[in-house]
């Protein structure tokens, strides 16, 4: 499957799905304690969001978009453990930190999907 297949198959579910549905994946492709930290929102709270018990107010809507969107990229190029790794790794290109601990403090997601991004 090309990249530009993937990037519209992509493009829709990150910006009209339900957000429950897409924190479901998060749950389940990273595990809902990276999800949550991520998304800096308690694991008993991206629960109740998957479930559809809550729904997220828009500043946590926009991160769990944001890290279903660079987790998503990852998993549909390399696979649903490589999301994980590279969340969890630390990257040269973000000052040795993490690209969850990024997303956990509120930085804007731009750097984190420059980092995502293969130099050629």
């Amino acid at each position: 499957m090309s990249a530009e297949i993937d990037k519209q198959m992509l493009t829709p579910a990150i910006t009209v799905d339900r957000v429950d549905h897409l924190v479901e994946w998060l749950e389940i492709t990273l595990g809902r304690r990276l999800a949550a930290f991520a998304a800096g929102i308690s694991q008993k709270d991206l629960a109740r969001i998957a479930q559809g018990e809550d729904r997220p107010d828009d500043e946590v809507e926009r991160r769990l978009r944001n890290l279903f969107a660079v987790a998503s990229l990852f998993a549909s190029r390399d696979g649903a453990g490589s999301a994980y790794a590279w969340l969890t790794e630390p990257n040269t290109e973000l000052a040795g930190r993490t690209p969850a601990q990024l997303l956990h403090d509120g930085q804007p997601p731009e750097a984190v999907w420059f980092a995502a991004v293969p130099t050629y």
